[in-house]
């Protein structure tokens, strides 16, 4: 029997309940633990989770990571078993800049997955991108940056690259579709590059432009390791709202997607190492046959999955983990 360590940060959210839940009822050894409980101490070099081992589990699921990756490292760092499980396999092969969004578009283009036209760097970059293509506005550069800096600024924004509004500001580190934004032209995005500074300068966030995909809707497709679990469709209730989520207020219903669009998101899944992902898909011109994949989510949440679906999330969970032990 495998003996399994969910790891999370923050409070114990209904969704790990949930999981520890369908463990019990399965008579699998489960233990969520929190990230407050790694510690060391020099003298003995030993890493340990409160007076527990890391290396008396099998199985060792990192759901969350967000802000702890320090922790994440040191769990790893301590892993002395050959034969230990990490899930996902990014934690283990990755570095913290591998879940963001960013790399994530990088990776999926290299590997020939088709994917939102996106542009990264600062949020000022990202409005002068926008800015060339519109003669008509006046160009605004941020203040106390010298005529120098622009012009050098200037030389260095893409010559064959071309977005045209509508376009989507997204934080590269995710956050469950909160900071998405949309700006349906100039003016709309110098306020939100305004708006949104403080949380570049300040707070180090992250942010890329991305083409808008008009839609009625996208897929989330639930991978767990090699298989589909399921499909939902997910859309917009409110006129004046465009993301799908269902977090944001959207509507969801159970779905299927032809069997060469569940296996893209298998091979996006795995090219952004995840395991257990929820993988965003839309569509082209409303064209089947022009996938586009808009993200790859870790450790994706499942209440609007299950409404939609009826599949038993949580059980499922738990059964891909004891599968794993090798």
């Amino acid at each position: 029997m495998n003996k399994i360590a969910l790891f999370f940060g923050g409070k114990i959210s209904k969704h790990l309940v949930l999981v520890r839940k369908a463990a019990r009822d399965m008579g699998v050894e489960l233990d969520l633990v929190s990230y407050n409980n790694v510690c060391f101490e020099t003298e003995t070099g030993k890493i340990s989770l409160r007076g527990k081992d890391v290396n008396d589990y099998d199985v060792l699921f990192f759901r969350t990571t967000g802000k702890h990756w320090e922790e994440v490292d040191l769990i790893i760092n301590s892993i002395e078993r050959e034969d230990m499980v990490v899930i996902d396999p990014l934690v283990r092969f990755g570095k913290p800049s591998y879940a963001c969004k960013a790399w994530q578009m990088l990776k999926l283009k290299e590997e020939g997955i088709d994917v939102p036209k996106s542009i990264y760097g600062s949020l000022w970059y990202l409005y002068e991108v926008m800015a060339r293509s519109d003669n008509s506005s006046r160009r605004i550069f941020p203040s106390g940056e010298s005529a120098r800096q622009a012009q050098s600024q200037e030389k260095l924004l893409t010559s064959n690259f071309q977005l045209n509004f509508p376009v989507i500001i997204k934080g590269s580190g995710g956050d469950r579709g909160m900071r998405v934004f949309k700006a349906n032209n100039l003016k709309e995005l110098e306020k939100l590059v305004r708006d949104l500074r403080k949380t570049e300068t300040e707070g180090g966030k992250r942010y890329l432009l991305q083409e808008y995909i008009e839609n009625d809707g996208d897929f989330r497709v639930l991978v767990l390791g090699e298989k589909v679990l399921g499909v939902m469709k997910r859309a917009r209730t409110g006129k004046d709202e465009f993301r799908n989520n269902y977090s944001a207020g959207g509507t969801v219903e159970v779905a299927d997607l032809p069997a060469e669009v569940k296996d893209l998101a298998v091979k996006a899944a795995r090219v952004c190492g995840l395991a257990v992902a929820g993988v965003d898909v839309a569509f082209r011109d409303f064209d089947m046959k022009k996938p586009v994949i808009w993200e790859v989510n870790k450790g994706p949440q499942f209440k609007g999955f299950m409404k939609a679906t009826g599949i038993d999330v949580p059980s499922e969970i738990v059964k891909y983990l004891v599968s794993l032990k090798k």
